[in-house]
């Protein structure tokens, strides 16, 4: 038997045969977001559709053409078989015949499965810093086209459109390339950066202003406990790792403030710092790390419970009981997203680690998460 391969432009009748099996490759909820486009292509195999690419181009910065991989999912059969590289190639030609002088797409932090794949056809990470210094304000635009607004844990990645690299050559590179920007400076930038938002929250809700001064400190013990867990943990195992911000994060959080007056923790997490590297390979790892970070939470929170439940509140300092119920309030939150929610659009957070490794530890952390929340 012959297998005719082919990539082709979707026929309009295809459409509910794409969206299908967007919901298959992503989950119900995730994939019911698919949308195609007049730049949206199928790889057929024996006429039969194993996978699909949606592009769309945009103008920005001074009328730059701008060109993003919005979606790109195969069959669970034909995954290993090249069919997503050959996807990304594909796209990545189609663009530049398009003229785009700058391509994108975002990727989810563990999907390596996605990013190394794009790391062949030489995109890269972007920093903050680094998008801002190369899109600037532009980057209002930019982020609403690509999905780089409120993508929880979702990093921005691009090339340039007259670059030419073939995947060889990217291949050739794995073991060098390394992700820049993040570390302690994101770090604290992030600690900074939540802390201005719960002031807006206090400001929201016309909480007293008297403890502005309380929130870093109540931000940096919370964030702090849970990094400084993970960081301990990666180094007993020799794993490497590197603080990243989730900028699409403190967006939503901003956003749930001014809406609704609530607060969404967003404490960035820790990744390898190369660009090319395995989840599945490291996840036995990583999925060590993010328990003992999250358990860092849960115990924190439990502690500041005991400290209210035994009334050292009255007998305390007015300015410590204070900080202590702010940090409650925060790792309270925290959890709920850390812990109790390890799917989309939450998957970033450690409880997908520990959900994909050990789902008894995850058990663990929902009991203990679970019984906080009903005696509190």
């Amino acid at each position: 038997m012959i297998l005719i391969e082919a990539i082709r432009l979707m026929r309009e009748e295809e459409e509910a045969k794409i969206k299908s099996l967007a919901k298959s490759s992503f989950g119900f909820l995730h994939g019911s977001l698919a949308k195609t486009t007049e730049h949206t292509y199928v790889y057929e195999l024996s006429e039969e559709i194993i996978g699909v690419v949606v592009l769309e181009t945009f103008t920005f910065k001074r009328n730059r053409l701008g060109g993003v991989v919005k979606w790109l999912f195969t069959e669970q059969k034909a995954r290993g078989r090249g069919v997503a590289s050959a996807l990304i190639e594909h796209s990545v030609r189609k663009l530049q015949e398009l003229g785009c002088d700058e391509m994108f797409t975002t990727v989810e932090g563990y999907n390596t499965d996605s990013s190394n794949r794009f790391a062949d056809q030489g995109f890269m990470p972007l920093s903050v810093m680094q998008q801002i210094r190369r899109y600037g304000l532009s980057l209002l635009k930019i982020g609403p086209k690509t999905f780089h607004t409120i993508d929880i844990g979702h990093f921005l990645w691009a090339r340039s459109g007259g670059m030419s690299q073939s995947p060889k050559e990217s291949v050739s590179l794995e073991d060098t390339r390394q992700v820049v920007g993040g570390g302690v400076l994101a770090w604290w930038a992030n600690v900074l950066i939540m802390s201005v938002i719960l002031m807006l929250q206090h400001f929201r809700v016309g909480a007293s202003t008297e403890l502005m001064w309380q929130l870093p400190i109540a931000v940096a013990l919370v964030f702090g406990i849970r990094s400084l867990a993970m960081k301990l943990v990666a180094k007993r195992l020799g794993c490497e790792l590197q603080y990243r911000i989730w900028e699409t994060g403190l967006t939503l959080s901003v956003i749930i403030t001014i809406l609704f007056g609530g607060i969404f923790p967003s404490p960035g997490s820790y990744y390898p710092k190369l660009v090319r590297w395995s989840y599945r390979k490291k996840l036995s790892q990583l999925a060590i790390v993010s328990f003992f970070g999250a358990l860092s939470v849960l115990i924190l929170a439990w502690l500041l419970l005991v400290y209210k439940a035994l009334a050292i509140a009255s007998i305390a300092p007015a300015v410590i009981s204070d900080l202590f119920r702010i940090s409650f309030f925060l790792a309270y939150s925290l959890l709920i997203y850390e812990v109790l929610l390890p799917f989309f659009p939450f998957e970033s957070y450690n409880g997908r680690r520990i959900w994909d490794q050990h789902r008894t530890l995850w058990g663990i952390l929902a009991a203990g998460t679970i019984a906080l929340l009903l005696i509190s």
